[in-house]
């Protein structure tokens, strides 16, 4: 929090002596009833968006929790791989988010569509070299997180099948950038409440009851990701077909 103010400060400090058109004068601060309504119903959908995913990793890692403890060592160090490899998909599709909001808003649908569509192109793009990286370099990896040869057999089991998934959250999070750069954000809430609602089940079913090892935990991913498609696909297209995008703001 400290290095984050900090930042904040020599941010501040820069825009005021080598972009002066960028800081806010008095006549700028002007409240606005009807935006701030827009705001707050934005960052609600996007805060409680956020809690669902966090609220369902807690619930898959109590699931995992039961299955021992190597089982939970290779599950923590290959999650903390898997994020990182992850994050930049979300990243790709927040670029997509910012580019479909700016030409939404001059008007310009043609763009809003191609835009949409580069991003997905270089999403899956992505999703495939990350494929062939965790894929045949699972055993390295794990290595870099973990000394002890069963959790890195472990989790080498997992970054493997995983992998071969990384196309679904690749379309997932393009469709989400889409249906956030056209300001329709409860679709991107309910879709990641459905994946919770299938991932956190499957999981606890595949572990508890099929008692499948490590590899349940993929498996359960792909069942939330295959129903937050089956969900927001045919709206997205509904939009792409309509030429209208106009979202539900």
């Amino acid at each position: 929090m400290l290095s984050e103010a900090m930042c904040c400060l020599l941010c501040a400090i820069y825009i005021k002596y080598k972009v002066p058109i960028l800081c806010l004068g008095r006549r700028w601060l002007v409240f606005d009833g009807k935006l701030l309504k827009k705001i707050v119903s934005y960052g609600w959908a996007s805060a409680m968006q956020q809690a669902t995913v966090q609220m369902g990793k807690i619930a898959v890692q109590g699931i995992v929790n039961t299955m021992g403890v190597n089982t939970m060592a290779a599950f923590a160090a290959a999650s903390r791989i898997d994020d990182f490899a992850y994050t930049p998909q979300q990243n790709i599709a927040h670029a997509m988010t910012t580019l479909m909001a700016q030409n939404r808003g001059a008007g310009k649908k043609d763009r809003v569509k191609e835009g949409f569509r580069c991003g997905i192109r270089i999403e899956l793009v992505y999703a495939a070299g990350l494929t062939v990286v965790c894929f045949f370099g699972a055993e390295g990896i794990m290595r870099m997180f973990a000394e002890e040869p069963e959790v890195i057999e472990l989790g080498a089991r997992f970054l493997r099948l995983i992998s071969l998934m990384y196309f679904l959250p690749a379309l997932t999070n393009g469709i989400q950038g889409f249906f956030r750069g056209i300001g329709d954000l409860k679709i991107t809430l309910r879709s990641s409440m459905l994946s919770m609602a299938a991932r956190v089940p499957s999981a606890a079913l595949l572990v508890l009851y099929f008692h499948m090892e490590i590899e349940a935990l993929p498996w359960s991913y792909a069942f939330g990701w295959f129903l937050m498609l089956a969900y927001e696909v045919p709206p997205m297209l509904r939009f792409l077909r309509s030429g209208t995008m106009e979202g539900n703001e």
